[in-house]
């Protein structure tokens, strides 16, 4: 019979890994919980037009990438792709807004793209972000870096640095757009079939196109404009607060021109954090300010700003960084037993685990050798080995080889020496 494997482009996190995506887990949530942000969980699917409204129909994810299907109500729903979209709706659907501004929000969960797999990218990923949804003031842009930067350094990647952008608010993104289009009028005969239709459609996206000769037309061009020459003064003051915070916090940052990110809901800033031990594919977040979408998905006229970071590419960081990827699994106690002493064993267990400390028993029918073996490869600080008299039990401490035999609740009040 032909076993069945995972879908291309997923994968199982196995015992032995999972430690690591506990330990960028419990950075993440006591980093949240350090800045004051609210967890918020929101459905796998959604309505297909969510995505489509807020991402940008000319996108890649939207056009190319997103997992849509038809339900049996014949309703469009698709596998999220990203998770702002998401928030977003949520945040209107249930007036948060009414519970106080800013909100700052946090959310960690598997998302779906229909892109080529490969490392550290695939079709079912997963990220972590934070959406700070309400202020306006260039402070919320800097901070939600910070954090991040927070994040990463306690993961240990030194070697990490910002690139930002900015993109301004509707008038200096209208103005950036008529000079966009009128550079790419000049090398259309250079571009991409795709690329000459975005130029009508949405110019911005020619910037993101992967097409080798496309890139080099746009990317290595003396002539290309820079969306920072269109700011308003407003949106200029704004950007350089940003830098300004950043500069003052110490966090490294580079700026650059091209970064527009790949989602149409971006206005003002705009940031991704590199770690250049990954080579070309250096981002493992990105985000911006988005002050439109919540106004553009039928909320109150709020502004916005956040980031998402994939956890596949942060623990490839981490790989490339020497970062110690886990803590280790480790077992306070592992009891051995025989068939004559099974309930006490229970019983035991039951007993060390209500104390609060880790206790495993050996499953199977094996040699001592080998249950002490098992102990060793559980990281067992002692090993309890279930004597035939009543209430009597073998400590044997793992890191020095002693063996004593004692009563059980002697060595239960003993435990707390252990942590």
């Amino acid at each position: 019979m032909k076993i069945i494997q995972a879908i291309k482009g997923t994968y199982d996190i196995l015992p032995g890994t999972v430690e690591t995506w506990q330990k960028v887990e419990n950075v993440v949530l006591q980093t949240m919980n350090l800045y004051g942000y609210s967890e918020i969980r929101t459905p796998i699917f959604e309505q297909t037009g969510l995505f489509a409204r807020s991402i940008g129909e000319d996108t890649d994810i939207v056009g190319k990438e997103m997992y849509t299907f038809r339900d049996m109500g014949e309703r469009s729903l698709t596998l999220r792709p990203e998770a702002t979209a998401s928030v977003v709706r949520s945040f209107i659907e249930h007036s948060l807004h009414q519970k106080g501004l800013a909100q700052a929000l946090w959310y960690m969960g598997p998302m779906f793209r229909q892109e080529r797999p490969q490392k550290g990218r695939q079709r079912q990923f997963h990220q972590f972000g934070v959406e700070v949804i309400g202020s306006p003031l260039p402070i919320v842009d800097t901070d939600v870096m910070v954090l991040f930067d927070i994040i990463a350094q306690k993961l240990g990647l030194d070697d990490r640095i910002y690139s930002i952008n900015s993109m301004g608010g509707a008038e200096s993104r209208d103005k950036y757009r008529l000079g966009l289009v009128q550079f790419l009028d000049g090398i259309e005969d250079r571009l991409c079939d795709d690329c000459k239709r975005r130029k009508v459609t949405n110019p911005l996206r020619v910037l993101d196109c992967k097409v080798p000769s496309c890139r080099e037309a746009v990317h290595e061009s003396e002539d290309f404009p820079m969306s920072v020459d269109y700011l308003t003064t407003d949106d200029r003051n704004h950007y350089e607060s940003v830098k300004e915070g950043l500069r003052i916090n110490d966090v490294n940052f580079v700026e650059d021109y091209f970064l527009v990110r790949g989602l149409d809901y971006y206005t003002g800033t705009v940031f991704e954090m590199n770690y250049k031990g990954l080579g070309a594919q250096s981002a493992i977040m990105g985000g911006g300010r988005y002050d439109n979408l919540v106004k553009e998905l039928g909320g109150p006229d709020l502004p916005a700003v956040g980031f998402a970071c994939g956890i596949e590419r942060l623990i490839l960081a981490m790989q490339a960084a020497g970062s110690s990827l886990s803590d280790g699994k480790k077992t306070d106690v592992y009891v051995i037993n025989t068939l004559d002493t099974h309930d006490r064993a229970m019983k035991y267990l039951r007993a060390i685990r209500d104390k609060g400390y880790s206790a495993v028993m050996s499953y199977m029918d094996r040699s001592m050798k080998a249950n002490l073996k098992a102990a060793s490869k559980a990281c067992a600080k002692y090993v309890l080995i279930i004597e035939t008299e009543e209430d009597m039990v073998s400590v044997r401490t793992m890191e020095k080889s002693e063996q004593q035999k004692i009563v059980f609740d002697t060595f239960l009040s003993k435990l707390k020496d252990t942590k």
